[in-house]
């Protein structure tokens, strides 16, 4: 539970992940995958980001398995937006 404190702190814990997530990115590989915020603070990232609804869930879902199809080649002939 986030205490009252933290709650008015919203564009602070804002800066920070920016910051932080930026900082640490800078510092990897490229082919390692990236820090994000939920990484950095994860006990935060909720109520910051609010979690999806179940359609959005859904439609992101379709999204990212479209943008996975999308990588084999020839496979534009098969997909239908």
């Amino acid at each position: 539970m986030l205490s009252d404190g933290m709650l008015g702190n919203k564009a602070i814990l804002l800066a920070l992940s920016s910051l932080t997530t930026g900082n640490l990115n800078s510092k990897i590989q490229k082919t390692t995958r990236p820090f994000t915020m939920k990484d950095v603070l994860p006990s935060t990232h909720e109520y910051i980001v609010p979690p999806l609804t179940k359609e959005q869930q859904q439609d992101q879902a379709s999204k990212q398995l479209m943008a996975f199809l999308a990588t084999r080649p020839g496979s534009e002939a098969y997909l239908k937006e």
